[in-house]
């Protein structure tokens, strides 16, 4: 599965939280006692650091630009998870934040970085 737009995320913010609309990607982790029944069970909201190293098997790895890393995400329009990827570079200079498509992307990629697309 590929994803159907990019971020590109200011690479000091990559220990920032996804917005809190884009749930998708959470997921869960146990402890389990000795007899090894569950313990304690913590939903995990992921960084951006944490999503890249999840999700690079679904979406290839972050791709670091100077001071951005761009993200591949699976998002949608209906359940606002694009809005609220949107609404993070409300005001913010391009590249910070910038919501992109692959042709966008793959260009911006191109002409700031030494990665051969």
């Amino acid at each position: 599965m590929r994803g159907n737009v990019y971020i590109s995320i200011p690479t000091a913010d990559i220990a920032n939280a996804l917005p809190s609309a884009i749930t998708r990607y959470d997921w869960t982790e146990s402890t389990y006692n000795d007899e090894g029944e569950v313990e304690t069970t913590t939903t995990i909201h992921p960084t951006w650091s944490q999503y890249g190293e999840k999700y690079k098997a679904q979406f290839g790895a972050p791709v670091s630009v100077g001071e951005h890393t761009i993200y591949e995400l699976e998002v949608s329009w209906q359940d606002s998870e694009t809005s609220a990827l949107v609404a993070l570079g409300s005001g913010k200079a391009a590249p910070n934040y910038t919501l992109m498509n692959a042709s966008e992307a793959r260009a911006f990629i191109a002409d700031n970085s030494d990665v051969q697309l």
